[in-house]
């Protein structure tokens, strides 16, 4: 199995507190992803993650549980929370070539332009 170095990921995105409930792997995970994001660090598939925080003494006591007393800090649990709450675009990457917005299934209908007031443009300003 390959070992992935996460000493780095622990000790700027994971603070233990023992006031707070704890991170569920999904959560770890998706907090890592977005670490390496920011790092340019290739990620390692869920199973290798999951392994390496056993391995450095990060598990729940029973599967699906939390790992207690852990939280999220710095800019990467900001980039997760604000990621994980909002809708947002995402971009895919295609090779050669700038990346293009991928479609992201929306939950309430689309207005179209076209039911703008009359004579309300683009470009125009609103009235005063």
């Amino acid at each position: 199995m390959m070992k992935v170095p996460l000493d780095n990921f622990l000790n700027e995105c994971v603070s233990r507190n023992s006031g707070e409930d704890g991170l569920s792997f999904e959560e770890l995970y998706g907090l890592y992803i977005s670490w390496c994001g920011l790092t340019a660090s290739e990620p390692v598939r869920a199973r290798a993650f999951r392994a390496s925080l056993r391995a450095a003494g990060i598990a729940p006591t029973h599967r699906g549980d939390l790992c207690r007393n852990l939280m999220m800090v710095g800019p990467a649990a900001r980039d997760y929370i604000v990621h994980s709450a909002l809708p947002l675009t995402a971009l895919e990457a295609r090779s050669g070539g700038w990346p293009r917005l991928k479609s992201w299934p929306a939950e309430r209908p689309k207005v179209p332009i076209t039911r703008r007031a009359r004579g309300e443009g683009r470009d125009s300003a609103p009235a005063a």
